[in-house]
């Protein structure tokens, strides 16, 4: 099911940036600003999820030159358990983000870049390019937007994390504010392609997220041919940082193996999977491939699956099979922003 909202043409110029945005504030930066005219406003008060948010708010904002919100939902497609929203930004450029909905809550799948630089051969994200960085507010209006009923939080959308890692950075630790939206981090899951200059310093923060690698391939000309972007990064080491970050901090690290049939699903592979990860702090995710316009990849065989499935299990690493979420809204990465954007400019909305 799909529902367009205003309609939103597509431009050659972006707009001059709005004003400094609100939710990029810590709490301590906004102890800063003070509360001129006793307004009485409190850090949690901006993070509110209504539509219509309090006068005293707009006022003390307005007040102060801030901007409360820089997302307008320009399209938003429904499925069974998802929907998916296209947002514009205050430069006419655009994200998408997906609302996920589960028995004990809802997840958000959110995005930490427009575009993405590492083009994966079965992801759309990738397919127009970076355009620019997320800013640690415009990361956590996504999650504000979906409303009170998040209580996961996935950087799976468009864009590398690592990649924006101080903005993405930035936006965990505004989410855990205790007097803001007080969100548990252990709900915060990290999905990246594994760049090691960034797992390196991941390794460091002390911060209780999970940690999800896109690994894909168990040898790196066939990693490099599926991640273009990867290229430069060995798959030996990118494993062993992610191991190391398991370590430190006492968690299973998640590596995700897409299962793409004639490319990485062979006996060597498995063979391979196998010596990688059998007595390390990992487990496996095997998933098949979400479909994505203009790019000719088969999706595996519940057979294939299995083998690899039990494989895995008999060297003792915990593993699943995963299920793709929202194939009946176009929720492959970047999908939905490619086709009504073409990764271009988009005019804000009015």
């Amino acid at each position: 099911m799909s529902a367009s909202l205003p309609a939103t043409p597509a431009v050659a110029s972006a707009r001059l940036p709005s004003a400094p945005h609100a939710l990029d504030l810590t709490a301590q930066a906004f102890d800063a600003l003070g509360s001129d005219g006793g307004a009485a406003i409190t850090y949690r008060d901006l993070f509110s999820p209504h539509a219509d948010l309090p006068r005293r708010l707009r006022a003390w904002a307005q007040d102060h030159g801030l901007s409360l919100r820089r997302l307008e939902a320009i399209t938003r497609e429904r499925g069974g358990r998802s929907e998916k929203l296209l947002f514009a930004l205050p430069d006419g450029m655009a994200i998408e983000t997906v609302l996920i909905r589960r028995r004990d809550g809802h997840t958000a799948c959110v995005s930490s870049q427009v575009g993405c630089a590492f083009a994966c051969r079965f992801c759309a994200s990738g397919q127009a390019g970076l355009k620019r960085n997320l800013s640690a507010g415009e990361i956590v209006e996504q999650v504000v937007r979906l409303g009170p009923r998040v209580n996961r939080i996935v950087f799976m959308g468009i864009g590398e994390p690592l990649n924006n890692y101080d903005n993405v950075l930035a936006a965990i630790r505004i989410l855990r504010e205790r007097r803001g939206l007080a969100f548990p981090t252990t709900g915060i899951t990290l999905s990246t392609i594994g760049i090691p200059k960034g797992l390196k310093a991941l390794r460091e923060e002390h911060l209780a997220i999970n940690l999800t690698i896109s690994l894909h391939a168990t040898t790196q000309n066939q990693r490099a041919a599926l991640i273009p972007g990867a290229r430069k990064h060995d798959i030996g080491e990118v494993v062993a940082r992610a191991l190391s970050w398991a370590h430190r901090h006492n968690r299973l690290v998640t590596f995700v193996y897409l299962v793409l049939p004639g490319i990485n699903d062979s006996p060597a592979d498995l063979d391979r999977l196998e010596a990688m990860f059998a007595g390390t702090p990992a487990r496996i995710n095997l998933m098949r491939w979400n479909p994505v316009d203009g790019v000719r990849l088969g999706r595996t065989p519940d057979s294939t699956l299995s083998a690899f499935r039990e494989g895995l299990a008999r060297a003792g690493i915990p593993v699943a099979v995963r299920d793709t979420q929202g194939r009946d809204i176009t929720a492959a990465c970047g999908q939905l922003w490619l086709r009504d954007s073409a990764g271009r400019a988009l005019a804000a909305p009015a």
